[in-house]
């Protein structure tokens, strides 16, 4: 092969890495997972076992940037409850901190979005003591005056980068403020009204929109539908979790006469998720 051919494909492969850089791709991080409390409930005429919680984080790369959104539990879970809860059970299972499945990959988070400051969500923060922590001035009052179980101080006793938000009055769907991380209106955060949580806002390059609320992330829905006929995180759920990708658009039908069985064992191409494209 000739010195020009070399120089040419070396630089359609920079390019091409460029341009995964700069698109925007997300992965759900499951980092443990809890049983309910056990109590059986009446519904739909019979008694249904109350559903688990997936204690997740979100993964988002985007223009050289990554963030995450929610932190799930982190390595010093145990602690942290054994500290200010001793007798509360653990039904959690074996937890895999985000941070321990990143460094795996060789992957650095750039920023941390806390999407809620309750101990099921910040937990992992510790696990990431040098990175920048984009809060809403709601939710950064709220870890410093709530007290346990809401809120577990040793999750924030070292000396967290805050970076209070600042939300624009520009609307989105329902929400009367936003906050546009990138200017281009791919990734847009808005405030929700428990604790200062945050809810997310990703659109793809095709259009396509999902929303995540911070406040329920992982948890049973109790609303199939999301503002603006937006899917929420068990709809990605459902294809696997890291280290598989959301990247483009698949419609409904695809999903479903084509599964992609193998991303759940670590492969690295990006998934079909279901979504509607209704625009908030």
């Amino acid at each position: 092969m000739n010195v020009a051919k070399l120089v040419t494909l070396l630089l359609l492969s920079l390019a091409t890495s460029a341009m995964a850089d700069d698109e925007l791709r997300f992965s759900l991080v499951k980092t443990a997972q809890s049983d309910g409390p056990g109590d059986y409930s009446w519904r739909n005429g019979s008694w249904e076992q109350p559903e688990p919680v997936h204690h997740l984080a979100l993964l988002i790369e985007y223009q050289g940037s990554r963030l995450l959104f929610g932190t799930g539990l982190g390595r010093q879970i145990n602690a942290q409850l054994d500290a200010e809860l001793p007798w509360r059970a653990k039904r959690y299972s074996l937890v895999v901190p985000v941070r321990d499945q990143l460094e795996r990959d060789g992957l650095k988070i750039d920023r941390i979005l806390l999407a809620n400051a309750r101990w099921d969500h910040a937990s992992g923060l510790a696990d990431f003591p040098d990175v920048p922590v984009l809060a809403s001035a709601k939710a950064i009052d709220y870890s410093q005056a709530a007290t346990p179980p809401a809120v577990l101080p040793s999750q924030f006793a070292h000396s967290v980068r805050w970076q209070p938000l600042q939300f624009d009055a520009r609307p989105v769907g329902e929400f009367s403020q936003s906050l546009d991380l990138f200017g281009d209106g791919r990734v847009v955060l808005v405030p929700l009204p428990r604790a200062g949580a945050l809810g997310l806002f990703l659109t793809l390059s095709d259009g396509v929109r999902f929303f995540f609320r911070g406040d329920t992330l992982g948890e049973p829905e109790k609303l199939k539908i999301q503002p603006g006929g937006l899917q929420s995180w068990r709809e990605v759920a459902g294809s696997g979790f890291y280290p598989g990708w959301v990247q483009a658009y698949a419609s409904h039908s695809e999903s479903k006469s084509n599964p992609q069985p193998d991303l759940a064992q670590g492969n690295d191409r990006c998934f079909p998720v279901s979504a509607m494209t209704g625009a908030p």
